[in-house]
């Protein structure tokens, strides 16, 4: 029986150390991050909250371990319900490369992928889910075909120019494979959805012809959602990064090129950008645009040690920042080991103190056995 009892009492050492480090840990480290407490109501109403994360990568058949897709997609799974449960944003935004190889996967595959991802983060009721497509969706430019952006389309509703209005605050969503201006179909179409929302937003501050164009609920400057960055020649421009090594960015590789950052900022005129695509956050004061502009670093753990993700509250006239930290992976490692030789030697120490004792008591059972003899 007593042998029993620290098999026993080692499975459930066991059980917590693995509690600790799959749920509880998400929380506790989450729980250190809070929605920024700075941005002004406009007109009575609170600003909207939104939560931001990019490159999800979720894994396909292609590509990448069996136990690597499951640790990783539990990571994400975890880390963002943890954040549903805690923060209860109005909005999630989630910056392109939700699929690791969607430019790849048959149109199967690809069902079994959105099942996948709408398990992984679902949302609950009240919380919009919007999706910028980005080039491992898709294809860079010159691998995309109209096939897979259609495909994308169909289940996110976005592969162009998307204005998406919450309480009066205004998102365009660009999708940056069709910022090439090369007068691709696909540029093109992109091209006459910015201008037709540029058109929108002139209207809104009552400039040009507005017969036939849709209306605001209220004007105010857009917020740009993209996958690239818009053009900078590198992240020394960051005032807070953390890349490991700082390269001069490629146009239309790295960043869009100048000439659509140009348009974009001519046609729009944002007063706040959001990117993804390098896997590391970068924040910039004042980009190309002369607006504050944040790269995020990728949510997944395959591809950054230490991922992040952004609370954001934006008023019609105003925004606060918060930037969230997520366990770091050497960390959930090192309390794996650590809890794992902790538990080894108690069970040891436990086993040899068990079996001092029974010797004990066989030793004295024979000695008095001797002596009624």
């Amino acid at each position: 029986m007593r042998l029993r009892g620290l098999l026993f009492r080692a499975l459930i050492g066991a059980l917590c150390l693995f509690v600790f480090n799959e749920f509880i840990i998400y929380y506790l480290v989450l729980l250190e991050c809070q929605w920024p407490g700075k941005s002004d109501s406009v007109n009575g109403q609170e600003p909207v909250k939104v939560m931001l994360l990019a490159d999800t990568h979720l894994l396909g058949p292609l590509h990448g371990h069996w136990f690597d897709k499951l640790r990783r997609e539990w990571q994400m799974h975890r880390a963002f319900q943890s954040a549903m449960t805690l923060f209860r944003p109005e909005a999630v935004f989630i910056l392109g490369d939700v699929f690791d190889e969607g430019n790849w996967v048959n149109q199967k595959e690809f069902d079994v992928y959105v099942d996948r991802f709408r398990k992984l983060f679902h949302t609950p009721q009240g919380t919009r889910l919007l999706s910028v497509v980005g080039n491992h969706d898709i294809g860079f430019h010159y691998a995309t075909h109209p096939y897979l952006v259609h495909r994308f389309e169909k289940t996110f509703n976005n592969t162009g120019v998307t204005l998406t209005s919450i309480r009066g605050v205004n998102f365009v969503l660009i999708n940056s494979i069709a910022m090439e201006g090369d007068g691709c179909q696909l540029c093109e179409t992109a091209e006459k959805e910015l201008r037709a929302v540029s058109a929108i937003f002139k209207c809104g501050r009552g400039i040009g012809q507005c017969r036939g164009v849709p209306k605001l609920e209220e004007y105010s400057k857009p917020i740009l959602m993209q996958h690239f960055p818009t053009y900078r020649d590198s992240d020394r421009e960051c005032k807070e990064h953390d890349a490991p090594q700082i390269e001069p960015f490629r146009e239309r590789w790295e960043v869009i090129s100048k000439e659509s950052t140009d348009l974009i900022g001519e046609l729009l005129n944002p007063r706040l950008a959001f990117s993804g695509h390098s896997h590391h956050y970068c924040y910039v004061e004042k980009n190309r645009l002369g607006i504050e502009e944040h790269t995020l670093s990728s949510f997944s753990w395959r591809n950054k040690n230490d991922p992040s993700f952004i609370l954001a509250k934006i008023s019609q006239a105003d925004h606060a920042i918060s930037r969230c930290m997520m366990p770091v992976e050497n960390t959930v490692i090192n309390l794996y080991l650590i809890g794992g030789i902790l538990l080894a030697l108690c069970s040891i120490f436990r086993l040899v103190k068990y079996l001092c004792h029974l010797r004990v008591f066989y030793d004295v059972r024979k000695k008095y056995y001797k002596l009624g003899k």
